[in-house]
């Protein structure tokens, strides 16, 4: 035997008897379970070195923000799915609500995603909720990660080249519906192991929220990079609003986005008893059964014709689009201007009830009353309809216009199907 064929021997036995080692379905078995350990340790909520592993590790990346941002700049790699697709952005007069089951099937395939893949999502910050929610609702639980702070937070290079996935074929088979309806908010008022936590900012809070509700502004669990807070920052908090592990509880806000937000958050600090009020300050503050942490309990109107004494008409939402485009006419919304800015009646003008008020909660004097609402176009010569949800702001506005003289003021409490949505015109 030559020299040459002994050392071919000896390197074929090395190799077979490394290949044995590395190649084994036991070493396979091993890897891929350490693999998933490792993904599985990491929270929800990712920083930028542990989204880096996690997409080195075969996750998927989808950027959740709108097409024009994301043609701009994005993770390499990512597909573009926008929030949006998944939500229907007004129905019946609710905001976002989510799209249907066929929508969710059609864009999930067309992001080529399926069961049992990893998934990373970023928007522009940490709280991407109503993406989160959905991808929650379409059965990928566990398996979904968020980068913290958004596009900005990512450290690598950014690419503009377009990404198309081959479709999947995905199909709803493990609907997760963490949602729940206003029969069962109701029953969740005053119970002692429950919390229920306002995501809208102190203002919007102060014009009227669920009785007993705390107010938990989405705002301020992030830093002003966008990022999260530190969780002491977010245990204080919470514990100051009541929240602890062993309370349910359900989040809300104005039309379901502060309150996913606020859902994702509580998720990724542990919490597992957790629910989604989706319809939220939309659909409790039009139902005149449904009472408001205010002095009185809310209420709306009937339509009704109007009365010989000259008593205000009550609208119904045709009536209102009849009128919208005249020009003797001036729709007022009454909401805070959070709210009206999230969605309001197209044509609307702004007064917020509030803001007839000093610091001392008395009226202002009739000549500052005057000027507010004359700054926002609202004058004696033309006939004023008033938007709101509750029933004590609208009684209120009614008020102060009559002390200044107003004599054609209608009332309009109802929904109303098409309106402009600021959040959803975002890009």
């Amino acid at each position: 035997m030559t020299t040459s064929t002994i050392h071919s021997k000896l390197l074929a036995s090395v190799f077979l008897a490394v290949s044995a080692t590395i190649l084994t379905p036991t070493t396979f078995v091993a890897a891929a379970m350490a693999a998933e350990q490792q993904q599985a340790a990491f929270p929800i909520i990712v920083s930028a070195a542990q989204a880096e592993k996690l997409i080195a590790d075969g996750a998927k990346v989808v950027d959740v923000r709108g097409e024009a941002a994301y043609a701009k700049g994005h993770v390499r790699g990512a597909v573009n799915l926008p929030w949006q697709r998944l939500n229907v952005s007004e129905e019946d007069g609710i905001r976002n609500e989510f799209a249907g089951d066929a929508t969710f099937e059609k864009e999930l395939s067309a992001a080529g995603l399926r069961y049992g893949d990893r998934i990373l999502i970023y928007d522009t910050t940490a709280l991407p909720g109503r993406a989160y929610v959905a991808f929650e609702y379409a059965g990928f639980g566990d398996a979904v990660h968020v980068l913290d702070g958004g596009i900005a937070a990512w450290k690598g290079e950014l690419s503009t080249e377009a990404v198309t996935a081959e479709a999947s074929g995905f199909k709803l088979e493990r609907k997760n519906d963490i949602r729940v309806d206003k029969a069962y908010v109701a029953g969740k008022v005053g119970s002692s192991d429950a919390v229920i936590i306002d995501g809208r900012n102190e203002e919007a809070f102060a014009d009227g929220h669920i009785p007993g509700a705390q107010a938990l502004p989405a705002a301020s669990l992030l830093k002003k990079d966008a990022t999260l807070q530190s969780e002491p920052v977010l245990t204080a908090l919470l514990q100051s609003k009541g929240v602890s592990p062993d309370r349910e509880v359900v989040s809300y806000c104005g039309s379901g986005v502060a309150a996913a937000n606020n859902y994702l958050a509580l998720r990724n600090l542990g919490y597992r008893n957790v629910v989604l009020y989706d319809a939220s300050w939309d659909e409790w503050s039009r139902d005149p059964r449904a009472g408001q942490q205010v002095s009185l309990p809310n209420y709306t109107f009937d339509a009704a014709g109007r009365s010989s004494d000259g008593a205000p008409e009550f609208l119904d939402a045709a009536a209102v689009k009849a009128l919208a485009g005249h020009s003797d006419v001036v729709i007022v919304d009454v909401r805070s201007p959070s709210d009206y800015a999230a969605g309001h009646i197209p044509g609307a003008v702004n007064v917020y009830w509030d803001a007839t008020l000093d610091k001392d909660r008395v009226l202002l004097p009739a000549d500052q009353l005057r000027k507010i609402y004359t700054e926002a176009g609202v004058t004696p010569d033309k006939r004023v309809v008033l938007f709101t949800r509750g029933g004590l702001q609208l009684s209120h506005s009614y008020t102060v216009l009559n002390i200044l003289g107003f004599r054609k003021v209608d009332f309009f409490t109802g929904k109303f199907e098409g309106w402009e949505n600021g959040a959803f015109r975002r890009g």
